[in-house]
């Protein structure tokens, strides 16, 4: 019985700390002021993250995919910046909290924010 307790809380521990890990995604540019193409969610699973760049670096767009009520849906926010971010570093807190940094690699910059979406709505901070 004490091997089937700590089987189970063991798999239950792997699975808590595998959702929550930090990852590293390259950002996806659009070499014209036009818009992306619209999310298409067939091409995306719960909890992947994108960040779009327009403009040579002054518009950044972040969609974030999580399962709502059952169904997968993308909530999307925008940030200006001066500054030419490649990367973004990100990490999911709760289902519907997503923490990520931009990054310039190139000269170390970054700027923080913290996005949430629920429902119908999103809601973005700097930090």
């Amino acid at each position: 019985m004490k091997t089937v307790f700590i089987l189970i809380f063991m798999s239950l521990l792997y699975g808590c700390a595998t959702t929550n890990e930090e990852k590293t995604a390259s950002i996806i540019a659009y070499k014209s002021s036009g818009e992306p193409d619209a999310v298409d969610l067939a091409g995306h699973k719960d909890k992947d993250v994108e960040v779009f760049r327009r403009n040579q670096g002054e518009l950044y767009s972040a969609v974030m995919y999580r399962i709502e009520n059952g169904k997968l849906k993308a909530y999307e926010s925008e940030m200006i910046s001066n500054n030419n971010y490649d990367k973004v570093i990100y990490k999911w807190i709760n289902d519907s909290t997503l923490s990520y940094k931009l990054v310039n690699t190139s000269n170390s910059s970054s700027q923080s924010y913290s996005m949430i979406g629920n429902k119908d709505w999103t809601k973005l901070e700097g930090k």
